[in-house]
């Protein structure tokens, strides 16, 4: 459920790597701290709280990996 669950696949595309590509680096910046303080928020509120703080560290992975100019798609 936390890295490439088959919902956020769009096609041969996931939507993470769709994203990527069509906001601008500010935006896709904002969409990463977001997704990062809406996890960490509320673990232990809605599901497993380390399945929670996975998917804070995977969209910290994502930050890391945009900010740094690595992006792959479809490495993550």
């Amino acid at each position: 459920m936390v890295k490439h669950p088959a919902h956020y696949m769009n096609g041969q595309k996931e939507l993470i790597d769709i994203m990527h590509e069509l906001l601008t680096p500010e935006e896709f910046t904002g969409a990463m701290k977001f997704n990062i303080i809406k996890y960490t928020d509320r673990v232990g509120l809605k599901d497993d709280p380390e399945q929670e703080l996975d998917k804070a560290i995977n969209y910290t992975d994502y930050l890391k990996m945009h900010l740094a100019g690595k992006w792959e798609e479809g490495a993550h």
